[in-house]
């Protein structure tokens, strides 16, 4: 006989379907967003920055109001609850008691996709100056955790099989730049030290991923932090440049 189906794992894979929409729904709205015109200020960063209005598009660019609760009542309107939006990390529940507000707010925003190209979570650039953080990621969900996540890895799967080769940046804003001017087999670890769960994910990719962080004392720093993680798990057939 066939093993009877697991309520509880039914149960989960429901909610991790229904985090999965919230998130698409999210990334619609701040797609129609950055067409307004309070999100000229945003497509005017963009542009700044060179990239096309194809890019935006390929990797849906969208722009995150500056109000607390514009996306909560947009899609609490298209029928998705505030319990949803909180698990999928689009809103902030304060220690006070006050109502839950909007993650992102007067942002630049970028999808960021698992391997099989589904929305877990965004990542948001400040587009005033004075903001902190000035990048912001979502935080850790059921569907999102940082330190197994390669930013951009699903599209460049494909160009980094057939050149046999991947470069790894540090952000990304690096990897849109990138793959605009023609290199597609770009990947980036969104800010966080290399894990090892990382770095196999890399290796799937290709055997010596080239690693290529900024020319700055940050991005030094970065390297230097990567190859004090990557020596303990180099093999034989698996390094790094």
């Amino acid at each position: 006989p066939l093993p009877k189906p697991d309520p509880q794992y039914e149960r989960a894979a429901k909610e991790r379907l229904g985090l999965y929409d919230a998130l698409e729904a999210a990334s619609v709205y701040f797609e129609e967003q950055l067409g307004t015109r309070e999100g000229r200020e945003a497509l005017d960063y963009a542009e700044r920055r060179g990239i096309s209005p194809a890019t935006m598009k390929e990797f849906r660019i969208g722009f995150a109001p500056n109000a607390k609760d514009a996306l909560k009542a947009a899609l609490i309107k298209r029928g998705f609850s505030e319990s949803q939006l909180l698990d999928a990390g689009l809103l902030i529940k304060p220690d006070d008691g006050r109502a839950p507000y909007d993650r992102f707010r007067h942002r630049l925003t970028i999808p960021i996709v698992n391997a099989r190209g589904r929305i877990i979570a965004f990542g948001a650039r400040a587009l005033d100056a004075a903001t902190e953080p000035k990048y912001l990621n979502s935080p850790e969900t059921k569907l999102f955790d940082k330190g197994s996540t390669v930013f951009n890895f699903a599209s460049a799967r494909g160009p980094a099989f057939d050149k046999g080769e991947l470069v790894v940046v540090e952000g990304y804003m690096d990897v849109i730049a990138l793959h605009q001017a023609g290199f597609h087999h770009v990947v980036a670890t969104l800010g966080t030290a290399f894990t090892e769960r990382q770095m196999d994910q890399l290796w799937l990719l290709a055997p010596e991923p080239i690693i290529c962080f900024d020319g700055d004392r940050a991005g030094e720093a970065a390297a230097a932090r990567a190859i004090d993680r990557m020596l303990p798990v180099l093999r034989e057939g698996h390094s790094f440049r």
